[in-house]
């Protein structure tokens, strides 16, 4: 072993072990409740060592926000490596990763984020970049003959966005299945979307998870 690189590696280490406690429990507990020197603490790491990695909360926040939102890229981009995908399949994928991820996370979590300008402006930015992203799909949807064309995408999506928001604020999962909340929601809006193409695959799909 190298033992220059052994401080830099421990520190990179240490650094991925703050960020996944911290999101775990920024998440679980909301943001407030959760201290720095509690992350610390958990970790058996000193004060000093936690602040000489992360200078305060806003930084460690900002850090989780975005390593949650690139861990669920990543799995996105994992299931659309798996295999050949249309659009039907990726938007189910799309909407069942990200209703198992927002379970886990107390309706707090996203109340309390309000107070962080700076993490709320950078989601903002991605939310704008991935709009393009997103009618990009739809329009590929269109012309394969999945999608109407005769529907407002960007409302559409906005409206879905409200919906799991509304969903996951009043912890409906807490009194529903998830499962059944995922087939309810994807049959009122997304098979709502589709042509008969569309439709006859969708309902293919929502079968095998039945199975």
């Amino acid at each position: 072993m190298n033992k220059s690189n052994t401080p830099t590696e421990y520190r990179q280490e240490l650094r991925s072990k703050i960020l996944n406690t911290a999101s775990e429990q920024f998440r679980t507990k909301g943001i407030k409740a959760v201290k720095m020197d509690d992350i610390a603490g958990t970790l058996s790491i000193s004060k000093r060592t936690m602040y000489e990695i992360y200078e305060n909360k806003e930084q460690l926040l900002m850090e989780t926000v975005k390593e949650d939102h690139q861990k669920f890229e990543d799995q996105m981009q994992a299931y659309l490596a798996g295999g050949k995908r249309n659009v039907i399949d990726t938007i189910l994928a799309f909407y069942r990763l990200k209703m198992n991820a927002l379970s886990k996370v107390t309706p707090l979590y996203y109340t309390e984020l309000q107070r962080y300008p700076e993490v709320i402006q950078w989601m903002e930015q991605k939310h704008l970049q991935h709009e393009h992203e997103e009618q990009s799909f739809f329009q590929q949807g269109i012309e394969e003959g999945y999608f109407r064309p005769d529907a407002d995408y960007e409302l559409l999506c906005n409206v879905s966005t409200g919906i799991m928001t509304y969903i996951m604020e009043n912890q409906l999962y807490k009194q529903y299945d998830l499962k059944e909340i995922f087939r309810n929601v994807s049959m009122l809006f997304l098979r709502g979307l589709c042509t008969q193409k569309g439709i006859c695959e969708f309902d293919s799909q929502m079968e095998k998870m039945d199975k």
